[in-house]
């Protein structure tokens, strides 16, 4: 039996799923003059790979920028 503790493994449809929504946010900040800093590629891979949801980015991305000025 798994432990609770583990998280339940996305399928790689997920996973690519999750990777053209990354995607194509990016696209759109870039057209608004915006880019991302490879210093948070971490908090984006974590969702990608599910061990986040997309509701933890910006609370993520805020800290993050909090604790690096």
């Amino acid at each position: 039996m798994a432990s609770t503790l583990e998280k339940t493994r996305i399928s790689d449809a997920e996973m690519e799923q999750r990777r053209r929504l990354v995607d194509s946010a990016d696209h759109s900040n870039t057209m608004e003059g915006l880019k991302r800093d490879p210093a948070t590629d971490h908090i984006f891979e974590a969702f990608i790979r599910g061990e986040i949801e997309a509701t933890d980015i910006v609370p993520m991305l805020k800290e993050f920028r909090a604790a690096n000025g």
